[in-house]
Protein backbone atom coordinates (compact mmCIF):
# COMPACT_ATOMS: atom_id res chain seq x y z
CA UNK A 1 0.00 0.00 0.00
CA UNK A 2 1.34 3.79 -0.55
CA UNK A 3 2.47 6.08 1.63
CA UNK A 4 0.48 9.57 1.47
CA UNK A 5 3.96 10.99 0.11
CA UNK A 6 4.45 8.35 -2.81
CA UNK A 7 0.15 9.12 -3.52
CA UNK A 8 1.75 12.49 -4.30
CA UNK A 9 4.57 11.63 -5.94
CA UNK A 10 2.52 9.82 -8.13
CA UNK A 11 -0.17 12.44 -8.67
CA UNK A 12 2.27 14.96 -9.55
CA UNK A 13 4.27 12.86 -11.99
CA UNK A 14 0.92 11.61 -13.87
CA UNK A 15 -0.17 15.60 -13.98
CA UNK A 16 3.11 16.90 -15.50
CA UNK A 17 2.90 14.06 -18.00
CA UNK A 18 -0.42 15.06 -19.21
CA UNK A 19 -0.26 18.62 -19.53
CA UNK A 20 3.19 18.28 -21.46
CA UNK A 21 1.42 16.41 -24.22
CA UNK A 22 -0.95 19.10 -25.20
CA UNK A 23 1.57 21.45 -23.94
CA UNK A 24 4.15 19.97 -26.48
CA UNK A 25 1.74 19.88 -28.80
CA UNK A 26 1.16 23.74 -28.60
CA UNK A 27 4.52 24.87 -29.24
CA UNK A 28 5.01 23.07 -31.85
CA UNK A 29 2.03 24.28 -33.94
CA UNK A 30 2.77 28.19 -32.58
CA UNK A 31 5.92 27.71 -34.00
CA UNK A 32 5.36 26.18 -37.31
CA UNK A 33 2.77 28.97 -37.44
CA UNK A 34 5.22 31.47 -37.17
CA UNK A 35 7.31 29.72 -39.55
CA UNK A 36 4.34 30.00 -41.88
CA UNK A 37 3.41 34.08 -41.34
CA UNK A 38 7.05 35.40 -40.84
CA UNK A 39 7.16 37.09 -43.99
CA UNK A 40 3.36 38.08 -44.41
CA UNK A 41 1.80 38.89 -41.02
CA UNK A 42 1.54 42.21 -39.47
CA UNK A 43 3.78 42.93 -36.71
CA UNK A 44 1.17 42.74 -34.32
CA UNK A 45 0.54 39.32 -35.33
CA UNK A 46 4.08 38.18 -35.18
CA UNK A 47 4.21 39.51 -31.61
CA UNK A 48 1.03 37.52 -30.64
CA UNK A 49 2.47 34.48 -31.77
CA UNK A 50 5.69 34.76 -30.16
CA UNK A 51 3.92 35.76 -27.00
CA UNK A 52 2.01 32.01 -27.49
CA UNK A 53 5.49 30.43 -27.39
CA UNK A 54 7.25 32.12 -24.77
CA UNK A 55 4.62 31.74 -22.24
CA UNK A 56 3.78 28.32 -23.28
CA UNK A 57 7.95 27.31 -23.13
CA UNK A 58 7.82 28.57 -19.51
CA UNK A 59 4.79 27.11 -18.44
CA UNK A 60 6.94 24.05 -19.76
CA UNK A 61 9.65 24.87 -17.49
CA UNK A 62 7.45 25.47 -14.52
CA UNK A 63 6.09 21.90 -14.97
CA UNK A 64 10.01 20.87 -15.14
CA UNK A 65 10.37 22.72 -12.14
CA UNK A 66 7.69 21.39 -9.79
CA UNK A 67 8.40 17.85 -10.78
CA UNK A 68 12.45 18.07 -10.21
CA UNK A 69 11.38 19.79 -6.29
CA UNK A 70 8.78 16.55 -6.08
CA UNK A 71 11.13 14.13 -6.77
CA UNK A 72 14.56 15.54 -4.83
CA UNK A 73 12.60 16.37 -1.85
CA UNK A 74 11.44 13.00 -1.51
CA UNK A 75 14.70 11.48 -2.35
CA UNK A 76 13.17 10.02 -5.49
CA UNK A 77 15.88 10.52 -8.34
CA UNK A 78 19.25 9.05 -8.65
CA UNK A 79 22.40 11.51 -9.15
CA UNK A 80 24.21 10.28 -12.33
CA UNK A 81 27.42 10.97 -11.04
CA UNK A 82 30.33 10.98 -13.70
CA UNK A 83 33.32 12.88 -14.33
CA UNK A 84 32.05 16.92 -14.81
CA UNK A 85 34.38 19.59 -16.07
CA UNK A 86 33.39 22.46 -13.92
CA UNK A 87 35.33 24.90 -16.22
CA UNK A 88 33.03 23.83 -19.61
CA UNK A 89 29.94 23.89 -17.76
CA UNK A 90 30.68 27.68 -17.03
CA UNK A 91 31.87 28.43 -19.94
CA UNK A 92 29.15 26.88 -21.60
CA UNK A 93 26.30 28.83 -19.26
CA UNK A 94 28.05 32.03 -19.93
CA UNK A 95 27.78 31.69 -23.89
CA UNK A 96 23.69 30.46 -23.13
CA UNK A 97 22.94 33.46 -20.87
CA UNK A 98 25.26 36.21 -23.37
CA UNK A 99 21.67 36.99 -24.90
CA UNK A 100 19.94 37.96 -21.78
CA UNK A 101 23.08 40.04 -20.97
CA UNK A 102 22.88 42.11 -24.32
CA UNK A 103 19.21 42.52 -23.90
CA UNK A 104 19.60 44.80 -20.48
CA UNK A 105 23.01 46.09 -21.36
CA UNK A 106 24.77 43.93 -18.46
CA UNK A 107 28.81 43.39 -18.31
CA UNK A 108 29.85 39.74 -17.60
CA UNK A 109 33.60 39.16 -16.03
CA UNK A 110 34.98 36.16 -15.51
CA UNK A 111 37.73 34.72 -13.02
CA UNK A 112 38.40 31.29 -14.14
CA UNK A 113 41.85 29.67 -13.30
CA UNK A 114 43.89 28.11 -16.09
CA UNK A 115 43.33 24.27 -14.39
CA UNK A 116 40.55 23.03 -12.42
CA UNK A 117 40.59 19.15 -11.46
CA UNK A 118 37.73 17.17 -12.97
CA UNK A 119 35.35 16.44 -9.98
CA UNK A 120 32.65 13.54 -9.62
CA UNK A 121 29.15 14.64 -10.00
CA UNK A 122 25.93 15.10 -12.16
CA UNK A 123 27.19 18.09 -14.81
CA UNK A 124 23.38 18.48 -16.43
CA UNK A 125 22.11 19.06 -12.74
CA UNK A 126 25.18 21.48 -11.80
CA UNK A 127 24.80 22.87 -14.97
CA UNK A 128 21.05 23.63 -14.27
CA UNK A 129 21.87 25.20 -10.97
CA UNK A 130 24.29 27.54 -12.13
CA UNK A 131 21.95 28.26 -14.92
CA UNK A 132 19.59 29.52 -12.49
CA UNK A 133 22.09 31.57 -10.18
CA UNK A 134 23.02 33.29 -13.97
CA UNK A 135 19.11 33.89 -14.76
CA UNK A 136 18.28 35.49 -11.55
CA UNK A 137 21.33 37.74 -11.31
CA UNK A 138 20.49 38.96 -15.21
CA UNK A 139 16.67 39.55 -13.16
CA UNK A 140 17.26 41.43 -10.31
CA UNK A 141 20.38 43.40 -11.70
CA UNK A 142 18.98 47.00 -12.95
CA UNK A 143 19.83 47.93 -16.93
CA UNK A 144 23.70 48.40 -17.67
CA UNK A 145 24.41 46.77 -14.37
CA UNK A 146 27.46 44.26 -13.53
CA UNK A 147 27.60 40.51 -12.96
CA UNK A 148 30.83 38.51 -12.23
CA UNK A 149 31.47 34.39 -11.60
CA UNK A 150 34.68 33.31 -10.06
CA UNK A 151 35.72 29.39 -10.05
CA UNK A 152 38.34 28.07 -7.87
CA UNK A 153 39.92 25.09 -6.27
CA UNK A 154 39.10 25.05 -2.37
CA UNK A 155 40.20 22.24 -0.13
CA UNK A 156 38.67 19.18 -1.67
CA UNK A 157 36.37 20.57 -4.21
CA UNK A 158 35.25 23.61 -6.59
CA UNK A 159 33.71 27.11 -5.23
CA UNK A 160 31.59 28.86 -7.59
CA UNK A 161 30.54 32.43 -6.70
CA UNK A 162 28.08 34.47 -8.63
CA UNK A 163 28.19 38.27 -7.87
CA UNK A 164 26.05 40.98 -9.17
CA UNK A 165 25.07 44.92 -8.56
CA UNK A 166 21.23 44.20 -8.24
CA UNK A 167 19.03 44.96 -5.87
CA UNK A 168 20.10 42.68 -3.29
CA UNK A 169 17.95 41.19 -0.74
CA UNK A 170 17.24 42.05 2.95
CA UNK A 171 18.72 39.79 5.76
CA UNK A 172 15.36 39.12 6.99
CA UNK A 173 14.15 37.56 3.84
CA UNK A 174 17.23 35.80 3.04
CA UNK A 175 16.51 32.60 5.25
CA UNK A 176 13.06 31.84 2.84
CA UNK A 177 14.74 32.04 -0.25
CA UNK A 178 15.63 28.09 -0.63
CA UNK A 179 12.34 27.55 0.52
CA UNK A 180 10.35 25.72 -2.01
CA UNK A 181 7.32 28.46 -3.02
CA UNK A 182 9.33 31.39 -0.93
CA UNK A 183 9.75 34.44 -2.72
CA UNK A 184 11.21 38.15 -1.61
CA UNK A 185 8.74 40.67 -2.01
CA UNK A 186 10.55 42.20 -4.82
CA UNK A 187 10.53 38.94 -6.56
CA UNK A 188 6.84 38.76 -6.23
CA UNK A 189 6.15 42.15 -7.68
CA UNK A 190 8.53 42.46 -10.66
CA UNK A 191 8.92 38.55 -11.97
CA UNK A 192 6.41 35.55 -12.77
CA UNK A 193 7.15 32.27 -11.27
CA UNK A 194 6.80 29.57 -8.51
CA UNK A 195 9.78 30.18 -6.48
CA UNK A 196 11.14 26.77 -7.19
CA UNK A 197 14.48 27.36 -8.46
CA UNK A 198 16.80 28.33 -5.63
CA UNK A 199 15.09 25.42 -3.92
CA UNK A 200 15.78 22.71 -6.60
CA UNK A 201 19.50 24.39 -6.62
CA UNK A 202 20.03 23.50 -2.82
CA UNK A 203 18.73 20.23 -2.88
CA UNK A 204 20.80 19.68 -6.30
CA UNK A 205 24.08 20.73 -4.50
CA UNK A 206 23.26 18.85 -0.92
CA UNK A 207 22.27 15.72 -3.27
CA UNK A 208 26.36 16.26 -3.62
CA UNK A 209 27.05 16.59 -0.51
CA UNK A 210 27.53 20.28 -0.84
CA UNK A 211 26.11 23.75 0.25
CA UNK A 212 25.53 26.54 -1.07
CA UNK A 213 24.46 30.34 0.04
CA UNK A 214 23.64 33.80 -0.17
CA UNK A 215 25.55 37.32 1.02
CA UNK A 216 23.73 40.04 0.50
CA UNK A 217 22.14 43.56 1.90
CA UNK A 218 18.77 45.78 0.64
CA UNK A 219 19.93 47.91 -2.42
CA UNK A 220 23.65 46.25 -2.32
CA UNK A 221 23.62 43.38 -4.86
CA UNK A 222 24.54 39.93 -4.07
CA UNK A 223 26.45 37.32 -3.81
CA UNK A 224 25.39 32.99 -4.69
CA UNK A 225 28.22 30.87 -3.91
CA UNK A 226 28.27 26.99 -3.68
CA UNK A 227 30.78 24.55 -3.05
CA UNK A 228 30.68 20.90 -4.31
CA UNK A 229 33.39 18.47 -3.10
CA UNK A 230 35.57 16.55 -5.49
CA UNK A 231 34.01 12.52 -5.17
CA UNK A 232 30.95 13.11 -3.12
CA UNK A 233 29.07 10.23 -1.94
CA UNK A 234 27.61 7.84 -4.79
CA UNK A 235 25.32 5.99 -2.40
CA UNK A 236 21.57 6.06 -4.25
CA UNK A 237 19.81 9.17 -2.98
Amino acid sequence: METKEEEWLRFIDTLSHELKTPLTSIIAAAGLLGEELENIADKSSQKLIQTIIQNSNTLEKRLAELLDTVKTGSGKIQMQFEPVDMKSIVQGVCVQITPLLQGKGHKLTTDLPGYLPIIHGDGPRLEQVLMNLMTNAVKFTPQGGSISIKVWEQDSGIMVAVKDNGIGIAKEEQSRLFKPYSRIAADRQRQPGLGLGLALSKQVIELHRGRIWVESDSGSGSTFSFFVPRRPSTRAV
